[in-house]
């Protein structure tokens, strides 16, 4: 949903729902608490990266052996058609 401007003569300032403040507002409160709770500590981006990196490795696993797989799958059919066809 786009935002409106204002029709009363101040063209600068969007005229936004109440809900896209509030939304933008929390996201605000939340990042505030969480760098005052983790920003200062090293350990706790090292655990973070730590985690991010096992999820990435996680799915180029997860990629690589559906890959695996669709290739043995088609080589095995493939296969077997040539072996009917003789």
């Amino acid at each position: 949903m786009k935002a409106t401007k204002e029709t009363n003569g101040n063209k600068s300032l969007p005229n936004l729902p109440l809900h896209k403040f509030l939304g933008v507002a929390v996201r605000f409160i939340l990042a505030a608490i969480c760098t005052g709770l983790y920003g200062g500590s090293i350990l706790v981006w090292f655990i973070g990266l730590w985690l991010v990196w096992n999820f990435l490795a996680g799915v180029v696993r997860f990629l690589w052996g559906c890959l695996v797989f669709l290739l043995t799958f088609v080589l095995v059919a493939a296969f077997v058609v040539w072996l009917l066809t003789l």
